[in-house]
């Protein structure tokens, strides 16, 4: 029956009460206690064990992994039971019973494997449509009829739940006849189109509960606007007519504010990265054998990565084909299931996919990171809070940006564990590696809060590319360690292909014998394989369609559905309509004919490479189908295709007649009209119109258009309708053409670069602007054009060039500078070129040699040296020399100092001379290049900076310190008032080979700290560097040095930071255990190691002869410990004697009293 609504008033649980009820009579009394079991209350933790529970009662089979496919379905349940609850007169424990009924009839059905195929494919689509907390969460509090009609929906689930149970106890004979009779498609099809209807009618209760929001919205403006008015009515009732008007003018500013909070949450996660990064996760599950990809978690370098208190990089490196996306996608599994319900452990993760080329971008990369691990916080802020992160991510955030965001909001609250997994990472090009390896480089030198745990995998020799100080461990996936892997695989790949008769044989025992074969040649070469293949898909009877199909694969830039794909292979460059008879109707035998080669996800019914290695052979490798495979052909050639099909005349015509619908108000008897669409079922059409007209008062505030437009989106026709029906690649060519024509000139092809220029002036080729159309990642800038904030954020070089040609007048100053600026090293140059031609100001040549000098282009650097840049200008404080030395471009430095650059020109207040920069970054060649070019190694620091020898030893390089060294940079020479001397700040960063080399020079080990600062072995202890302890000691370094005004001794300094084996060595050469505080807040050594909780060192201090009750900051250290809860140390320190002045207070675990 369809869903029916409800008298006014009613419960809107009715329906689903009434279903759960049948749901129990039609249950067996051991499905009974199994229902039982499952009826609690689930939360978002819930649907990852259930799922991971499903895949392990069927790890005894050898089918894929099926579990992923009730993921939508069961989070929209989870979602929906965790706001049931609220309804009106809802049965308290509702929810638990729809979660358990649901849990009841999947585990039911899992016990029959051919069976449960089928219903967790149902499910799946299910859930494609299943309505979500985003879309229903904050109307349904005050829209019974939207709870109703939830509620219906869930109810025919229930029904469906309970005839997924009746079917599965139906004996083998009769399931085997009711098949003949009632195929699965059939016997459950009235439930699905049952569910679709309700689903369409919870889209129409949205709509209309949001219009209402809207004029609540509008009317608390007015109130407000009336509230302001020096005009006030002064008719007797006004007081009391006022006060009912402020209540509901508080009601709605509450309904308000939460409206506006959930978008807040929702722009906020949209800027840190739009990418949705949980789709490729689960088509990777889907992919997975049980009880594969389960070793990978088993090496002891994984437990030590997971284990190491402190942030770690582990790395699994393996050659292409050897399953390291499979194991990355369980262990994020398992690691989610291990977190799921810890609040200070957080699991984030990253599929880089070739077939979608918005997620090889650093910038997505890394938004989406800080997006997961930030989740949390922004579900959880406050109003002030949530527009505060809007403001800080609405603007255009870069990389930098990013990482700072994430590790400024992470050092707030309790001390967090983030997981982070990528995948794929050598997919992307070099420029996106390199920035993502420079983020997480500093998030792993970050000491605040967070300890991070990043998991990376690709191919030997990208873990060269990660020069950080954490620990590193790898895991190497080869042949031998996936070998039980590769036979799981095998034998359900056969099983399958012979349950889907794509293999018959006469012979079972041959069977045995393809196994084997396989087995013994499954460690071929891939390229081999392909070509193979490939010569094939030529062989086949759907060749040509087939080649298009995987030239076409590997150029789109999001992965296209079956339909989409099937209309771009009807296109070719001579058409002017578009011609429905060349569309293939066949799409099954062409994709049979690729051999293999991809496949199509069925959640998504997209289709896909079958695996990354295939794209890499067909396009990169050289072979003898290269000729057809050549990237930048196919690519452009796609983009004509695209072109071509915008300019259809059909498509343009019915574009141009489309019509947004009346603004006319609407009256009750004008919804008789006709206007709904009339292909859906005449039951859905039917209740939206009972709908309606049920709603015929509201609806007077709204106009024809709206309605039309509302009914049409909810029954799936929407605008498109408007053209042919078959249109399925236009959405995709409006927001794509321009991506594949990013290097296209006019010399390459003239007739089509007309087209190109009628397409972005589009005059008569309508809705083909990308930047008009394409939701913006972060906030649009207002004096720059859209159209070039568009060409720079993709590196779009064929619009700069139509721009220079045609319409010059759009690249002012301010557009030229703002285009120069962000453009990368692929595409400096080509812009360089195109504006230098231009009439440009001084300025923006000496800007542009510094964007130049700053990214490593030296060609771009040539062209405006000879356009006359100034050599020696200034750009945020710096000249070009500095900024390229900074960068360590070798060339670019060589290329300056030939023009005349100043080698010594000074820095800025915070800057660094080019050689103290080349320094800081440890680019030796640099160094050794400009001490040829008289380079003073001495140059002075400005405030608050170091030398060249300072900051080299800061960092850690030590042949740049060596080189310095050779060149008589002073060893000695006194930090500034916040700096170090080279020893210091080689102390600090435990560079022992440093330490050693400058100790050799006669650096002064004992030379007086900053005002502020700590002495060579202070700094060295209080890091816990153990062996540049041990080395300053041995070089007589005062272990008893007195601190400085805000300082600690060496022994405090240890203590604080708990390094127990560095303080056994200081005290072991006689270090002061008694030394006082320098100033009245500051600690002993046992005071900060019993603050700290560092129950070793209190223990390694206790015994020697120190002052136990001592007093800094008005307290003793056993106060310190009580008050900071660290009951052991409390322990320790009482039984040595320590007296308590809590006593009243403090009792110690298992006491039955107080201390006395």
């Amino acid at each position: 029956m369809p869903p029916r609504a409800g008298a006014p008033g009613a419960d809107p649980t009715q329906s689903l009460n009434a279903a759960l009820g049948n749901f129990l009579n039609t249950l067996t009394e051991e499905q009974q206690k199994d229902f039982q079991k499952s009826t609690t209350k689930p939360d978002s933790a819930s649907v990852i064990e259930f799922v991971k529970d499903i895949d392990a009662r069927n790890s005894s089979t050898r089918r894929r992994c099926v579990a992923p496919r009730l993921c939508a379905f069961l989070e929209a349940t989870q979602q929906f039971s965790g706001v049931v609850e609220t309804f009106v007169s809802s049965n308290p424990i509702i929810a638990a019973l729809v979660w358990g009924g649901v849990k009841t009839a999947i585990l039911t059905a899992s016990n029959v494997a051919s069976y449960f195929d089928k219903v967790t494919s149902m499910i799946m689509r299910i859930g494609k449509f299943s309505p979500t907390f985003q879309k229903f969460g904050l109307l349904y509090p005050d829209c019974i009829d939207l709870q109703r009609a939830l509620c219906e929906f869930y109810a025919i689930i229930i029904n469906l739940c309970a005839k997924i149970i009746e079917v599965s106890r139906r004996t083998v004979l009769k399931q085997t006849i009711s098949s003949i009779l009632t195929p699965f498609e059939s016997e459950f099809k009235p439930f699905l189109d049952l569910l679709d209807g309700a689903a369409q009618y919870i889209n129409l209760e949205v709509s209309f509960a949001s219009k209402q929001e809207d004029k609540e919205a509008k009317k608390l403006l007015e109130h407000e606007s009336q509230q302001k008015s020096t005009f006030r009515p002064l008719a007797r009732n006004f007081y009391k007519t006022s006060l009912k008007q402020q209540a509901e003018a508080d009601e709605r500013r509450i309904k308000l504010k939460k409206r506006e909070m959930a978008n807040l949450k929702t722009s906020i996660r949209n800027n840190l990265s739009p990418i949705d990064y949980d789709r490729p996760l689960r088509q990777i599950m889907k992919q997975r054998v049980p009880t594969t990809a389960e070793w990978f978690q088993k090496e002891l370098a994984f437990d030590q990565w997971k284990d190491d208190p402190k942030t770690a990089i582990l790395w699994c490196l393996g050659t292409i084909g050897m399953g390291k996306t499979v194991l990355m996608s369980n262990v994020v599994d398992q690691l989610r299931l291990q977190t799921a319900r810890k609040s200070n452990e957080i699991v984030s993760y990253y599929f880089c996919r070739t077939d979608n080329e918005a997620s090889l971008s650093a910038r997505n990369i890394l938004g989406s990171i800080a997006r997961q691990v930030l989740s949390t916080k922004i579900e959880e802020s406050e109003y002030e809070t949530l527009l505060s992160l809007q403001e800080e991510t609405a603007r255009d955030l870069d990389m930098t940006d990013v990482v700072r965001f994430l590790l400024s909001h992470l050092k707030a609250g309790e001390s967090k564990r983030c997981y982070v997994i990528l995948d794929g990472l050598d997919e992307c090009d070099d420029n996106q590696v390199q920035a993502v390896e420079k983020a997480m480089v500093e998030l792993c030198n970050e000491h605040g809060n967070a300890v991070f745990k990043i998991l990376c995998a690709g191919r030997p020799g990208l873990e060269k590319r990660f020069k950080s100080n954490a620990t590193q461990y790898r895991i190497m996936a080869n042949e031998e360690k996936v070998k039980s892997d590769m036979d799981h695989y095998l034998a359900q790949t056969l099983e399958k292909c012979l349950e889907d008769e794509d293999l018959t044989i006469g012979d079972p025992a041959i069977i045995t014998e393809i196994y084997s074969t396989l087995r013994d040649k499954a460690d071929g070469i891939l390229a081999e394989l392909y070509g193979r293949k490939l010569c094939r898909v030529r062989e086949g009877r759907a060749a040509r369609q087939a080649m298009k199909l995987l030239q076409y694969c590997g150029t789109v830039k999001r992965p296209l559905t079956v339909m989409e794909y099937q209309e771009a292979l009807s296109l070719s460059l001579e058409q002017k309509t578009f011609d429905h008879r060349k569309v293939p109707n066949d799409m099954e035998t062409i994709i049979h004919g690729c051999c293999g080669l991809i496949f199509i996800d069925e959640e998504e019914e997209t289709l896909h490479y079958v695996h990354r290695s295939v794209k890499e052979c067909l396009f990169i490798s050289n072979g003898p189908h290269i000729a057809q495979f050549e990237m930048k052909s196919v690519d452009q050639n796609f983009g004509f295709l695209c072109m071509i099909y915008l300019d259809f005349t059909d498509f343009k015509r019915q574009l141009t007649k489309f019509k947004k619908g009346s603004v006319i108000p609407i009256q009750p008897l004008q919804l008789g009209a006709g206007t709904l669409p009339t292909h859906s079922s005449n039951r859905v059409t039917s209740k939206i119109a009972q709908r309606l007209l049920s709603r015929h008062r509201q609806l007077q505030h709204f106009s024809i258009g709206e309605v039309e437009r509302t009914a049409k989106e909810i029954l799936g026709v929407g605008n498109s309708s408007q053209l042919e029906r078959g249109s399925q690649f236009l959405n995709y060519a409006k927001a794509y053409w321009l991506n594949h024509l990013t290097y296209f000139t006019p010399d390459m092809n003239s007739h089509m670069w007309k087209l190109f220029c009628r397409c972005i002036e589009g005059d008569d080729v309508p809705e083909c602007k990308p930047w008009g159309s394409e939701q913006q990642t972060h906030n649009k800038i207002n004096d720059i054009p859209e159209p070039i904030q568009w060409l720079s954020a993709h590196g779009n070089y064929a619009l700069l060039l139509y721009y220079a040609r045609h319409q010059s007048n759009v690249l002012s100053e301010n557009v030229k500078d703002f285009i120069l600026h962000r453009a990368d090293i692929y595409n400096r140059y080509q812009y360089t070129e195109v504006l230098v031609r231009l009439d440009n100001s001084s300025k923006i040549l000496n800007n542009a040699l510094h964007y130049a000098a700053l990214n490593g282009c030296i060609r771009s650097l040539v062209v405006l040296l000879r356009a006359g840049a100034d050599i020696n200008t200034r750009l945020n404080d710096k000249t070009a020399l500095q900024a390229a030395a900074a960068g360590g471009h070798l060339e670019v430095v060589q290329t300056l100092l030939a023009a005349k650059a100043d080698v010594n020109a000074p820095p800025t207040e915070f800057g660094r001379t080019a050689l103290q920069a080349a320094a800081e970054g440890g680019h030796l060649k640099v160094v050794q290049t400009l001490l040829a070019a008289k380079a003073d190694a001495n140059a002075p620091p400005t405030k608050d900076s170091l030398t060249a020898l300072q900051v080299a030893a800061a960092r850690g390089h030590l042949e740049v310190v060596q080189t310095l060294l050779v060149a008589k940079a002073d060893v000695n020479t006194p930090p500034t008032e916040y700096g170090f001397t080279a020893l210091q700040a080689a102390a600090e960063g435990g560079h022992l080979k440093v330490v050693q080399i400058l100790l050799a020079a006669k650096a002064d080990v004992n030379a007086p700290p900053a005002k502020y600062g700590l002495t060579a072995l202070q700094v060295a202890a209080l890091r816990g560097h153990l062996e540049v302890v041990q080395t300053l000691l041995a070089a007589k370094a005062d272990v008893s040095a007195p601190p400085t005004e805000f300082g600690l001794t060496a022994l405090q300094a240890a203590a604080k930071g708990g390094h127990l084996k560095v303080v056994q060595t200081l005290l072991a050469a006689n270090a002061d255990v008694n030394a006082p505080p320098c100033y009245q807040d500051s600690r002993t050594a046992l005071q900060a190691a019993a603050e700290g909780g560092h129950l070793e060192v209190v223990h390694m201090l206790l015994t020697t002869k120190l002052d136990i009750d001592v007093k800094s900051g008005g307290q003793t250290a056993l106060e310190m410990a009580q008050v900071n809860h660290h009951t052991e140390v409390v322990q320790a320190l009482l039984a040595a004697g320590a007296k308590d002045g809590q006593t009243r207070r403090w009792r110690l675990p298992g006491s039955a009293k107080d201390n006395e």
